[in-house]
């Protein structure tokens, strides 16, 4: 154990230890959370960037603390050799008896140990000066064992990359405003390239495009195989793929479970059971119909988006085909990163997004590929419907190629490359 524990924690032995890591849009943002005494759980898609986020941490307090008060531990390692947690921490303390002030201790894939959450809450209501880093591809985890860790978590979910990261990550100064405005063309290549081929950060940095496409496919079935069917125990495995495949072959349409159910052959029941699965793991996840009755809301269809388009690309159809149902993936992934709860809504025409922000809705947004003049009455029309109902003054029209850019009735129509690089948020 003495060996691997020092090999997943190199600053030990070397005071020069760096990460070749890319700087993304929230890693500033976690350093606030390390002066707080709550545990900090990292949920999101496997691959997504939460060890990054991690070594970004280990980074920064290697600048300011003793590099032995840092514990990093892969739990995926299947090398390491123990019981439980406290037998890794009890040889820590044995490495380092002499220890003064506050330690990180960093639990990477917690979910690969039993009673992980019983360990950490006795530490965490100790008089030891720890302080916890955890993470888990499983959501499911927190909802379903968290009531031990009940105002004692802080959770921040890991997407995959947005357009600006993905930017930084090609090079690209997406602050130049001149250099935007002169190389539009690039900006539109480079979002293609995003839709194409995803914002997974390994995906993202292999020039390759074949080997694009291969990693893709793997996180699929990586996600599928290991996440969802292995650990939910699915008996019924190929319908389970056959119902995955549907789905995400359909991102951006409004589907019921009865649906489902009859293409792929299970009752409505257990397709919402594999659905909140899927959800739970982040594989896909699914936007419900706005109601203020909750009976109503979910009774209605659920439309279901990809957590990252690259995934579809890879199994299900061709990219220049649905392009526009790609970029309403692409904005329902940014909503989700960025606002607290989203919708969508319908009656005469629909919504494709409405955003609430406590009790009130805030924000109606409109989604296509190319505004013109067969599909403007209907595009406007949505919007205007839910502007209406929910007493809004504005709403926005979010589009590759514009139509117009003035405002039509409190309808606005906007670049989605240029609402996706706003500087003082989405909305």
């Amino acid at each position: 154990m003495y060996k691997n524990m020092i090999f997943w924690n190199p600053w030990w032995q070397n005071d020069k230890c760096k990460f070749s890591l890319k700087e993304r849009d929230f890693f500033q943002l976690l350093k606030k959370y390390l002066q707080r005494k709550e545990v900090v759980f990292f949920t999101g898609v496997r691959r997504s960037g939460k060890t990054s986020a991690m070594y970004f941490l280990i980074e920064s307090l290697l600048k300011k603390v003793p590099k032995e008060n840092i514990l990093y531990l892969n739990l995926d390692d299947n090398v390491l050799q123990f019981e439980e947690l406290a037998d890794i921490y009890s040889t820590y303390k044995e490495l380092f008896p002499k220890i003064i002030g506050k330690k990180y201790i960093f639990l990477d894939e917690v979910q690969n140990i039993d009673s992980w959450e019983r360990w950490v809450k006795n530490i965490y209501d100790s008089f030891e000066n720890v302080k916890f880093i955890i993470s888990g591809s499983k959501s499911h985890i927190i909802k379903k064992q968290s009531t031990l860790l009940t105002g004692r978590m802080i959770e921040f979910e890991i997407f995959p990359l947005s357009f600006k990261e993905f930017l930084h990550f090609k090079g690209i100064d997406y602050q130049d405003k001149i250099f935007c405005i002169s190389n539009h063309s690039l900006l539109l290549s480079l979002f293609k390239e995003l839709i194409q081929y995803g914002g997974f950060p390994e995906v993202v940095m292999e020039n390759d495009t074949h080997l694009k496409t291969i990693l893709a496919k793997e996180y699929y079935d990586n996600i599928k195989n290991k996440d969802i069917i292995t650990y939910f125990n699915i008996k019924e495995s190929k319908k389970f793929e056959r119902l995955s495949l549907f789905a995400i072959s359909n991102i951006g349409k409004p589907l019921s479970a009865n649906k489902i159910g009859s293409v792929v052959g299970l009752s409505p029941s257990v397709v919402n059971n594999y659905l909140d699965f899927s959800e739970m793991m982040y594989f896909f996840l699914t936007l419900q119909h706005f109601n203020y009755s909750i009976k109503a809301q979910i009774t209605k269809p659920r439309k279901i988006y990809s957590i990252d388009t690259g995934l579809v690309n890879s199994v299900a159809f061709q990219f220049s085909e649905n392009i526009g149902r790609f970029i309403e993936n692409i904005v329902f992934i940014e909503l989700k990163r960025n606002c607290s709860e989203i919708f969508y809504y319908n009656e005469r025409y629909e919504c494709d997004f409405i955003v609430k922000n406590g009790l009130d809705i805030t924000h109606a947004i409109q989604v296509c590929y190319e505004l013109n003049d067969d599909n403007l009455k209907r595009e406007q029309g949505g919007l205007l419907e839910a502007m209406k109902k929910f007493k809004l003054n504005e709403g926005i029209i979010l589009t590759l190629i514009p139509y117009s850019e003035t405002t039509v009735e409190g309808v606005k129509v906007v670049s989605i490359i240029d609402w996706l690089l706003k500087e003082d948020g989405i909305t």
